[in-house]
């Protein structure tokens, strides 16, 4: 087997894993600023396939100019959900639990009477091929893995630069200090939840021309999340990037070796794995 076919199923690997980074971030997120865990979060994925398929399929909107309406659409969408359903529910994991999985049915449920049970095809973007360093990358996964890439980049430059971010960073780090300086934590809730979703979104609006847009697209993308974020360790941003690369590795040589029906068994085997070595994750802490 050459090394110009294993690198190929790295690169195929790692640019849907990059995707998904932005599904976990957004968990993570969330998790670090309200300690509850979303698990609705893929819905708000399936929203941004959803605004993704209206916009670009239908009305023939400029495919960015879409994916940011999208972006914002689900944040907006985000910040909505956070202050009417779990606006009392930070720190209440089990409370948060039921809610959200009410949630995600009540999303499923009325996509379903809204969009319809049927697959809803997204035409691409982009077409054509890149060949390099014996390597053949379609132009549609490329612009999609450089466009997460971007993503990635941009949530790092806001919690790093910004006031908000660096409020929602404190707020990760030690609510109560944060709120004796003076940051309003009810807002930065909000406004957590709201990029969290943000995120999801926008990996919705990515993935929604390179596989259709139905009411349950949501599931298998928040798995890949939870198999990132658990890996990489919970509320840490950087373990998340982390786990989404090895996830994608692992996959890429998986349907390499073992086919692609296989392939979804392989980031549960890395799960197990890590936890029985370290069980906070990779990058984790105690």
């Amino acid at each position: 087997m050459s090394i110009e076919l294993l690198v190929q199923a790295l690169v195929n690997g790692f640019g849907l894993a990059m995707v998904y980074v932005l599904v976990a971030l957004g968990l993570t997120l969330i998790f670090s600023i309200l300690e509850i865990i979303n698990f609705a979060h893929g819905e708000f994925y399936m929203l941004g396939g959803y605004v993704t398929y209206y916009l670009y399929a239908l009305f023939g909107l400029n495919y960015f100019a879409t994916l940011g309406l999208a972006i914002l659409t689900v944040g907006v969408a985000g910040v909505v959900a956070e202050r009417l359903i779990f606006h009392d529910l930070r720190g209440k994991a089990l409370n948060a639990f039921i809610v959200s999985l009410g949630l995600l049915w009540v999303m499923q449920a009325g996509a379903q009477l809204a969009f319809g049970v049927l697959d809803k095809p997204v035409p691409s973007a982009f077409s054509g091929i890149v060949r390099g360093l014996g390597l053949v990358i379609s132009v549609e996964r490329l612009v999609v893995t450089c466009s997460a890439i971007v993503l990635i980049v941009a949530l790092y430059l806001f919690l790093r630069l910004s006031r908000p971010g660096r409020a929602m960073r404190a707020v990760a780090q030690d609510a109560d200090a944060a709120a004796l300086q003076g940051v309003n934590i009810e807002a930065v809730s909000a406004l957590g939840f709201g990029v969290g979703c943000a995120l999801a979104g926008g990996a919705g609006g990515l993935l929604a021309p390179v596989f259709a847009v139905s009411p349950a697209m949501g599931a298998l993308p928040v798995i890949k999340a939870f198999i990132i974020i658990i890996v990489g360790g919970m509320g840490s941003l950087p373990g998340a990037v982390l786990g989404g690369l090895l996830l994608g590795g692992v996959e890429g040589l998986g349907a390499l070796f073992m086919g692609s029906a296989a392939v979804n068994i392989l980031g549960f085997l890395m799960v197990i794995m890590v936890l029985l070595v370290r069980p906070r994750g990779l990058a984790g802490g105690a």
